[in-house]
């Protein structure tokens, strides 16, 4: 059996950012959720919203499932309420029902450094269940979004050079 090459551990984010080019979609944290879920929709692409201070600095993260859950359940809190199963998942809804701005629905924030490697932004959105993160500059300014499809892509040509090449040996 061939062993299969790792180069996502060595290959930077900044050589693959920009296979999707899915620019950053930032809000600001007193943005209201109504405001914030029709930016989002028109911007349908960006998996995470990034979260930021008046300096522009990363804050937190919004994943668009949040957000959508924040004004559903405004609207029709049982199409939410019938799936929560343990104490801390009701909490979660508590705190999403009441959130008025993104900053009162955000999460703790999730960045990577262009020098990262893709292996590094993998595991990082892996440990954080997060389809997305954020590119930043060591002021902490986002500069870019790696998207977990863009990640995927540089795997799935990573396979298919491993396929062509035992292709060419059978």
């Amino acid at each position: 059996m061939t062993e299969r090459p790792r180069p996502a551990r060595y290959t930077p984010v900044s050589e693959s950012e920009d296979l999707l080019r899915i620019e950053p979609l930032l809000l600001h944290a007193d943005t209201d959720v109504l405001a914030a879920i029709r930016r989002v929709a028109a911007n349908p692409v960006t998996r995470i919203v990034g979260i930021v201070d008046d300096d522009g600095r990363l804050v937190g993260v919004l994943p668009v499932l949040r957000l959508a859950e924040a004004v559903v359940a405004r609207v029709a809190p049982e199409a939410l309420l019938s799936t929560l199963s343990d104490v801390e998942e009701i909490a979660a809804f508590s705190h999403t029902v009441e959130a008025r701005t993104v900053g009162e629905a955000m999460l703790d924030p999730i960045s990577i450094a262009p020098s990262a490697t893709i292996d590094e932004a993998f595991r990082r959105m892996h440990s954080r269940h997060q389809s997305g993160i954020h590119v930043v500059d060591d002021d902490n300014r986002p500069i870019g979004y790696l998207d977990l499809l863009e990640v995927a892509l540089v795997y799935a040509d990573v396979l298919e050079r491993v396929r062509r090449a035992e292709d060419r040996r059978d």
